[in-house]
């Protein structure tokens, strides 16, 4: 169940729907990832991956990083994934990477790991279905004093 806290002030910024778009994209083909679903699950599926992860959604699909030509389509499956070897997809913000793990954190989001190196940072997160999912950022550049280092899922390179 999602809380209705108030969101500190970092929350307020969608870092998912301020991501750079590119140019010439209606030139593009559409991708479609197929996100297998337990039965019982789509709408808390539904609710992480709109609510929680800020992308924008359309029925049982959401756009990644909120590109229209990339998509998640949401299906029911019995397919077995094994999270630790096969991520679905990986997306990419561009700044304040501690602030946005602390949302998700603060959303009970499962982290299996959080990773800093000299190019970045990076994190490998379960949705309700155990489907996990990377999400990268090259930039250091952060607005609050989030400090990750004290998380068991931390790792520095």
């Amino acid at each position: 169940m999602l809380h209705n806290q108030p969101d500190p002030p970092y929350q307020r910024k969608n870092l998912v729907s301020d991501q750079h778009q590119r140019d010439n994209m209606e030139r593009d083909k559409i991708i479609v990832l197929f996100i297998p679903v337990k039965k019982g699950m789509m709408e808390k599926m539904k609710a992480f991956y709109g609510n929680i992860l800020g992308f924008r959604t359309e029925e049982g699909e959401f756009f990644i990083n909120n590109i229209s030509t990339v998509r998640g389509q949401l299906q029911y499956s019995e397919v077995k994934i094994d999270p630790l070897k096969n991520p679905l997809f990986q997306f990419n913000i561009t700044v304040e990477f501690p602030e946005y793990c602390m949302v998700l954190r603060n959303q009970k989001v499962n982290f299996e790991f959080v990773v800093m190196t000299p190019g970045g940072y990076m994190a490998k997160i379960l949705d309700p279905c155990d489907n996990s999912i990377l999400i990268e950022c090259d930039s250091f550049e952060n607005s609050t004093d989030i400090d990750l280092s004290s998380w068991a899922e931390y790792q520095r390179y």
